[in-house]
């Protein structure tokens, strides 16, 4: 594998000797001293390689881009951006997330875009194409997977004392209204403010105790407390959906897309490499340096 890994140590070795003469102190450790150099060789030494071949191969890419006149899909780059953001209820929570994260809307655009442009440079470059018949062997492979199960659509009230449960179950049988209920006194943080709404959930996607519970009420009806290692719980079901076999019309879009990402994916690791083997590394350092010219390849061939 070519990387530019060889020249690290030619790039250290000039950098070093220049830096020691501006050394600076960050921190003493009981009176010993930790310098800018030393913290940044051994940042250098760890991880410089990943880094510097990190760079090499987005340098790589965007000039075999710009040589195919590719560009970044920008309705795609949206269309992902909003699968992203409409998993928030709302912008504000949404880019209180990203901040809380270190990240930024711009950020991930930013990203989102170098993988479209890499999806789209794999597939101009491999000619990568899904045939009728893949969707219809993926389909055929993956049916059970893709059939819908069966699911309850329920909301959930969670506080943290049986008498506080029993007292609100009383009132919900009195004909309190549970969404308002459980947005003002539920401690699940995840759901209060959709009043308690869970939304659809199937089978071993929530605690079993009160999947079984679940499952086991109709449309409308109120379970009594149960009692979970997070406190105690109060459930109603709001709608119940019975499980649905796939159809290949149905799925066939969303299957050849995942089929494509596929290949893509396999196709990445070996594209990326033809470009490492066809490009030209040089070492500024090294080139100062006059180092020793590197031996000859040897010819191939049979040996005689």
């Amino acid at each position: 594998m070519r990387t530019v890994a060889w020249s690290l140590v030619a790039l250290l070795a000039g950098w070093a000797g220049t830096a020691r003469a501006e050394e600076q102190t960050l921190v003493k450790v009981n009176g010993v001293p930790i310098s800018k150099v030393d913290a940044v060789d051994r940042t250098w030494k760890q991880y410089g390689t990943t880094v510097l071949n990190q760079m090499a191969d987005e340098i790589l890419i965007s000039q075999a881009a710009d040589a195919a006149k590719l560009k970044a899909d920008a309705k795609e780059v949206d269309a992902r951006m909003k699968r992203i953001r409409d998993q928030f209820k709302d912008d504000a929570t949404f880019k209180a997330k990203l901040e809380a994260s270190g990240t930024s809307e711009a950020a991930i655009r930013a990203q989102l875009e170098d993988q479209v442009l890499r999806e789209a440079l794999v597939t101009k470059a491999k000619d990568l194409k899904v045939t009728d018949a893949e969707v219809k062997q993926a389909f055929d492979a993956n049916k059970e997977k893709l059939a819908t199960p069966d699911a309850v659509r329920i909301r959930h009230l969670l506080v943290g004392t049986e008498k506080e449960a029993n007292d609100f179950l009383v009132a919900i049988r009195a004909g309190a209204d549970f969404g308002k209920l459980a947005s003002q006194v539920s401690q699940d943080a995840a759901s209060k403010e959709r009043g308690g709404d869970l939304g659809f959930i199937s089978k071993g996607l929530v605690i079993p105790d009160i999947e079984k519970v679940a499952f086991g009420l109709k449309p409308g009806e109120v379970s009594g407390v149960i009692r979970t290692q997070l406190g105690f719980h109060i459930i109603k079901v709001e709608e119940t959906r019975a499980a649905k076999p796939a159809t290949f019309d149905e799925v066939k879009k969303d299957l050849k897309i995942a089929v494509m990402a596929d290949k893509i994916t396999k196709a990445w690791p070996a594209y990326l490499q033809e470009l490492r083997d066809k490009a030209k590394y040089e070492s500024a350092a090294a080139a100062t340096a006059s180092p020793a010219p590197a031996p000859a390849p040897k010819p191939k061939g049979k040996k005689k």
